[in-house]
């Protein structure tokens, strides 16, 4: 998964629909748009996020910062995960970092074993992909001791991945 920043302008209520127009263009000579969403505007690092926010400040915009995580494009999404992420007008499939981690099995857990532990993880599952030649799992950060829990209970271990 691969980081990005979103940023969540709060667009002053009853301005007319040329006024977001306005901002679009103030952004495009000054910032490298990654992708966007409604009112997210997201960015691949702090540089863009800088440029991005001084336009708000110049119009006056509120703006929330936001860690974000681009899923892979073949990740394969539960139905959890509309509530710990969204899918952009680009189609892109994002996570909100501060509630999800991401986790694998270490390479010395038995497979047998990761099997069925992976089994028991499946019903706490946002989205799982693969990276390299290791299943990649998305759960919950809340859930993480759980995590660390399941794979003792069948002689594995994890590696949380930052």
């Amino acid at each position: 998964m691969e980081s990005k920043i979103g940023l969540m302008m709060d667009l002053p209520e009853g301005k007319i629909p040329g006024f977001y127009a306005q901002i679009v263009k103030a952004l495009a000579g000054k910032v490298e748009l990654f992708d966007r969403d409604k009112e997210m505007l997201i960015v691949s690092n702090e540089e863009q996020q800088r440029a991005a926010l001084e336009v708000m400040a110049h119009f006056n915009i509120e703006t929330t910062v936001m860690e974000l995580r681009l899923l892979v494009e073949d990740a394969e999404l539960t139905d959890l995960f509309s509530d710990y992420g969204f899918t952009s007008r680009a189609e892109h499939n994002y996570l909100y970092d501060k509630i999800v981690i991401p986790f694998r099995f270490t390479a010395i857990s038995p497979a047998v074993e990761v099997d069925q532990a992976a089994l028991q993880v499946e019903e706490h599952l946002i989205a799982q992909y693969k990276d390299g030649d290791h299943d990649v799992y998305v759960v919950d950060r809340q859930l993480e001791e759980l995590m660390h829990g399941i794979a003792k209970a069948y002689r594995c271990s994890i590696e949380i991945l930052r």
